[in-house]
């Protein structure tokens, strides 16, 4: 008993299996060729622009449930045999070409010019070469432009993307290759930047390292004022301040100023948030 297997068919049992689709595949196409002409019997075409009545619609769909076809196929039947009329289909396309064909606009010039065959080398309409006519992708893809189209198409889902770069991560060969290109290096490396900051941002957003942050504020900023209180106490009963003169007097007033300025800065901080200073203030705290 024959198999399934293409390979396992004589090529001349092969190529009498394929004139007898073809037959069949004709005989189908005239059929649905011969529904559509029913369908514009009962609404012909609009001129362009218009639309037939709902009531047209509904005639149409009462038709296609009485004789047992979805509504959408006994329209698209229709519409396909309004683009063709019958002097200018061509008898040994298939209605499925003639329906991709259908809306170009040298459709009757390109039906009787078919491209030719890559496998019999003969002139003939197929699918995947109306498709490729229109520029569309095609089933089986038949140069580098096509395969890429596929593999991009493919690569729009997440999960094949992730089994593809499994495969490829399995082939050492490849993997160096596509390393050593600039592009590739820059992008991984952005990546894995971007990456490493997403971890950081993470991590400080954990509560415990936010409340681990905000001790340590804490104690900077006390660390700080108890700085400046202890060293004021343990050094102004040493000094003489009375007894200066006026203008060092006056030198010691405008550091407590800067102090006090920015003691006021860190209560509006503690306030507001915000940690924004005008010129003025950045230049007497600075000492400018």
């Amino acid at each position: 008993m024959t198999t399934s297997l293409v390979a396992s068919y004589r090529a001349k049992e092969w190529t009498d299996l394929v004139h007898k689709g073809q037959r069949l595949v004709g005989s189908e196409s005239s059929t649905q060729f011969a529904l559509g002409d029913i369908g514009l019997e009962m609404v012909p075409l609009p001129p362009k622009g218009k639309r037939p009545p709902m009531k047209a619609y509904k005639l149409l769909a009462n038709y296609a449930d009485e004789i047992g076809l979805p509504s959408e196929r006994f329209e698209e039947y229709r519409l396909v045999a309004g683009a063709w009329p019958r002097k200018q289909r061509a008898k040994n396309v298939c209605w499925y070409v003639h329906a991709i064909l259908s809306h170009h606009h040298d459709r009757f010039d390109m039906i009787n010019n078919p491209p030719v065959h890559r496998k019999t080398g003969e002139r003939r309409w197929t699918c995947d070469a109306a498709q490729r006519a229109l520029g569309r992708k095609t089933r089986v893809p038949e140069n580098m432009e096509e395969r890429l189209r596929q593999v991009e198409d493919l690569l729009d889902d997440e999960t094949t993307v992730e089994v593809v770069e499994r495969a490829i991560m399995r082939k050492p060969a490849v993997v160096k290759r596509v390393a050593e290109r600039p592009h590739v290096r820059e992008t991984f490396n952005r990546a894995q930047t971007d990456r490493i900051r997403e971890a950081r941002e993470e991590t400080r957003r954990r509560p415990e390292v936010q409340k681990l942050s905000e001790q340590q504020e804490v104690l900077t900023v006390l660390g700080l004022c108890s700085s400046f209180a202890s060293g004021i106490g343990r050094t102004l009963p040493g000094l003489h301040l009375a007894e200066l003169s006026d203008e060092s007097k006056d030198s010691i007033r405008e550091g407590l100023s800067r102090v006090t300025a920015a003691v006021e800065w860190t209560e509006h901080v503690l306030e507001t948030g915000s940690t924004d200073m005008d010129a003025a203030l950045e230049r007497l705290i600075a000492g400018e």
